[in-house]
């Protein structure tokens, strides 16, 4: 049986089983569903919703000096303190 044949058959045999089918109805809510449904969802969407956080003051840092010894080490001074260098 070729191909062309069988894909024939099998057309055949499906064409009156569709027509027999019961019908499927509503696929989707009705209107007052979907709205009763998008304000449950935004009711759950703002009670999940974390308080924004307070934008804090901007912190200052005053850069009072920076030195380089020959040995390659540096030492950084910020709002007074000494801060050595990573390297």
């Amino acid at each position: 049986m070729t191909t062309r044949t069988l894909a024939i058959a099998l057309l055949m045999g499906v064409g009156p089983a569709s027509a027999d089918a019961e019908p499927l109805g509503r696929l989707f809510h009705s209107a007052a569903e979907r709205s009763a449904l998008d304000s449950l969802r935004k009711a759950r969407l703002q009670s999940q919703k974390p308080a924004a956080p307070r934008p804090s003051e901007p912190q200052t840092a005053q850069l009072d000096g920076y030195v380089v010894r020959s040995d390659g080490k540096s030492t950084i001074w910020v709002n007074g303190s000494a801060v050595r260098s990573a390297r």
